[in-house]
């Protein structure tokens, strides 16, 4: 507001001598406001600080869950592979017994033949 605004405003609040009476009780409501807004003020930049404090505790607790969890997907990885690799050499010992079966009917059957012949 400039000067020209201010004294506008005090000319129409107080337009004579008489009404100049107001100006203690008008003053009295000004300070009051005054504390108000600074009361108000102060309770927001405290929120706000708390709200810094809560927000970089709960960065630290998402930073060591996800942590937690990379080291969780690494174990599970590692079980993983360690149960393909099991799969793996069970399939092997699989197939061999497959084949000594398979070598073993062909020889009792040319077995039986020959006892037949």
């Amino acid at each position: 507001m400039d000067k020209s605004n201010a004294l506008d405003y005090i000319n129409q609040m107080f337009p004579t001598e008489a009404s100049l009476s107001g100006v203690e009780p008008l003053m009295q409501k000004i300070h009051n406001e005054i504390r108000r807004v600074d009361a108000s003020i102060l309770a927001a930049v405290r929120q706000q600080s708390n709200s810094g404090t809560k927000a970089k505790e709960d960065l630290a607790a998402a930073t060591h869950a996800v942590e937690e969890l990379m080291y969780k997907v690494r174990e599970i990885k590692t079980k993983a592979e360690q149960s393909e690799t099991m799969v793996q050499e069970i399939c092997r010992d699989i197939k061999k017994l497959d084949f000594a079966k398979k070598h073993i009917t062909t020889t009792i059957t040319a077995l039986h033949r020959l006892t037949m012949l």
